[in-house]
């Protein structure tokens, strides 16, 4: 049964868009009455895959104005709402209903869409930041597009009509054109800072201007300037403007990318004075807290953000803020203050808000292991993260195996084998069991009677530091000098030796570690399975080298 006219006519512009226009037209031609692209040079199929989908194909040359571009649409446009899209765009498959649905309440102007902005280029990928933008509004010859990039259409619609009634929706378009691949590819950045110079020769003051000047001086880490447009920007913008909060946001985070913690975090007040309710800078002020070593503090920002939860509907935000990402700092806050069990609960916490978070995945299994519970880590995964599909417990349990979890990825794996029986799996599945069959045996109590190794001294004088000038073959004798320490049974004189690898290393997780880290990486590594670091406890510098057991397999691979 064909369906009722939906009102909606898309307007487009393209140029060489032949890898994405199939995408975003199969997302939405059933939902619009007409389709009107507007072509301003395309050398490739885009043209003729237009038309496909029924599409009037306006060509123009392109003159530097994408304003000038959306309008030549819009006087083509015969129905009640224009929604406009971009080619490295699609609607989301579930939200169409929700788009009809607000195509019939003709009280309002405007609609503004959720734009998911995805940091990869299909929808499964995960989302960046989520954007509310004016994307459907009501066809009238007075609404027209402003500016030359970045174009906008509210400030004409509010204009003409002051008392104009916009509506937010839950309806999501999903934005890939700034994946890493696809901004090298088109060179966004270079084309956008042209535009926006000759628009803002031709308008010094406009703050929408400087506010997208900004942005793309942070994308090139040029925060310098950026700090000098958001301040221009702040000068003459309208408090009550849609972006205005961001400027708080964006400021704090040049700050801090400067190393500006104190402004950074005055920033972020300043900020919350007049947006209280805005998440993503209590999540921010958390950032910029703990990485400047102030625990307090961020533990208190960081659960102001939980507990208000995501930033709402009428804010741009960072996708994680309040949630999952809040969670992680607060994993990795305990973590650093020596508090496990909360880590462990804040990295459960985050997996079970977004089970595809590596790094707290990682972390999780790290400290577990850590503290001897590496029994127990399969059964708080399966309650932690529920597995849909057999791909994806295969892909967990590859990550138990990296980290050689073996019992726990046999666990998993036939969980996976219980959804699905492939041969793949199976294969899988054998190599675990036969992995961890062998490190079992290692640890069984005949085998450790047999090793009987010294208990655990620590040296009052240890040995000078190794200077980090030393070459590869250098650390390479130390690291064997200090297996056959180790081996020899003096485990104190073996820990000894490895503090004085890592000791010079900076505390913070996650920073790359010079000179004889690779060293010390692959030798905690080993003798974390040994439970060497347990057996030391009174060691004075324990709590270094526990973190560094943690963070160590992400050296690993990069052997």
């Amino acid at each position: 049964m064909k369906r009722p006219p939906s009102g909606i006519s898309l307007c487009m512009i393209v140029k060489n868009e032949a890898a994405n226009l199939t995408r975003c037209l199969s997302s939405v031609h059933s939902v619009v009455d007409e389709i009107i692209i507007v072509d301003t040079g395309s050398t490739d199929h885009t043209i003729s895959i237009a038309r496909r989908f029924g599409a009037t194909v306006i060509e123009i040359p392109w003159e530097g104005d994408f304003a000038q571009a959306r309008n030549a649409g819009l006087t083509r446009a015969r129905f009640p709402w224009i929604l406009f899209m971009d080619a490295d765009e699609e609607l989301d498959a579930g939200d169409a209903e929700e788009l009809l649905l607000c195509a019939r309440h003709m009280e309002y102007e405007g609609f503004f869409l959720q734009v998911h902005n995805h940091i990869s280029e299909n929808i499964h990928s995960a989302t960046a930041t989520v954007n509310p933008l004016l994307r459907m509004f009501r066809r009238r010859p007075e609404h027209r597009f402003q500016g030359r990039i970045h174009e906008q259409i509210a400030a004409s619609i509010t204009k003409h009509r002051p008392m104009a009634m916009l509506h937010i929706s839950n309806v999501k378009i999903h934005h890939y054109g700034y994946s890493g691949s696809m901004v090298v590819s088109r060179d966004k950045i270079r084309r956008n800072v042209e535009l926006l110079r000759l628009a803002l020769e031709q308008e010094p003051d406009d703050p929408f201007h400087h506010y997208n000047m900004a942005v793309e001086c942070m994308r090139m880490n040029d925060y310098e300037s950026a700090l000098i447009h958001l301040s221009q920007a702040k000068q003459h913008a309208d408090p009550e403007i849609s972006y205005f909060h961001l400027l708080f946001k964006y400021e704090a985070r040049c700050l801090l990318s400067l190393g500006k913690s104190d402004e950074a975090v005055q920033v972020c007040r300043n900020g919350l004075k007049s947006f209280p309710d805005y998440t993503d800078l209590w999540h921010l002020m958390g950032v910029i807290h703990l990485s400047a070593g102030q625990h307090l503090h961020a533990e208190k920002s960081f659960i102001e953000a939980v507990t208000q939860g995501p930033a709402p509907m009428h804010y741009h935000t960072e996708t994680g803020a309040g949630t999952y990402l809040s969670a992680f700092g607060l994993g990795q806050l305990q973590e650093e203050i020596g508090d496990d069990v909360q880590a462990i609960h804040w990295y459960t916490k985050a997996l079970q808000l977004e089970p595809g978070m590596r790094q707290a995945l990682n972390n999780l299994i790290r400290i577990m292991k850590s503290n001897r519970q590496q029994s127990l880590i399969a059964s708080r995964l399966q309650e932690t993260i529920k597995l849909r599909t057999s791909a994806e417990a295969k892909k967990l349990a590859g990550i138990l195996a990296e980290h050689r979890c073996y019992d726990a990825a046999v666990c998993v794996l036939e969980q996976a084998s219980a959804m699905d029986h492939s041969r793949e799996n199976e294969a899988l599945l054998a190599m675990c069991k036969q992995l961890a069959k062998s490190r079992n045996s290692r640890n069984s109590p005949i085998s450790n009677a047999l090793q009987k190794p010294a208990p655990a001294t620590v040296s009052p004088h240890p040995p000078l530091l190794i200077q980090p000038h030393h070459d590869d073959l250098s650390a390479l004798t130390e690291e064997r000098r200090i297996e056959r320490t180790y081996y020899n049974g003096l485990t104190g004189q073996a820990l000894n030796d490895i503090q004085h690898l890592i000791s010079p290393l900076s505390s913070s997780s996650g920073v790359a570690l010079p000179g004889k880290a690779r060293t010390a990486a692959r030798l905690l590594t080993a003798f974390a399975e040994t439970h060497l670091l347990q057996a030391s406890a009174r060691h004075p510098d324990y709590a270094v080298l526990r973190k560094a057991v943690r963070i160590l397999p992400w050296f690993e691979h990069l052997e």
